[in-house]
């Protein structure tokens, strides 16, 4: 599966960077999943349960509590002021 560059970021800093597969969350318009290859667009996300698929075996599970995501043809941006991983 091609993987992307996504940047999850909240007033503390970088949540997390890296390659992925899949993002998975709730935009104000339902739910959407983000993949390689993407268009490019800007969308506001509601709080939410968030899916980040790094690769086939290996998924993280997080909450967020709404912010913004852009995704362009370099890479998808998360920007949350509350993001944090399920243990």
């Amino acid at each position: 599966m091609n993987k992307f560059k996504l940047l999850i970021s909240s007033p503390d800093g970088a949540v997390f960077e890296g390659d992925v597969c899949k993002i998975t969350l709730r935009g104000v318009e339902g739910e959407l999943a983000v993949m390689a290859g993407h268009i490019p667009f800007i969308t506001a996300i509601k709080p939410c349960e968030c899916k980040v698929e790094i690769d086939e075996d290996n998924e993280k599970t997080a909450k967020t509590d709404g912010g913004l995501l852009t995704v362009t043809a370099e890479k998808t941006t998360l920007l949350s002021s509350s993001f944090k991983f399920n243990e």
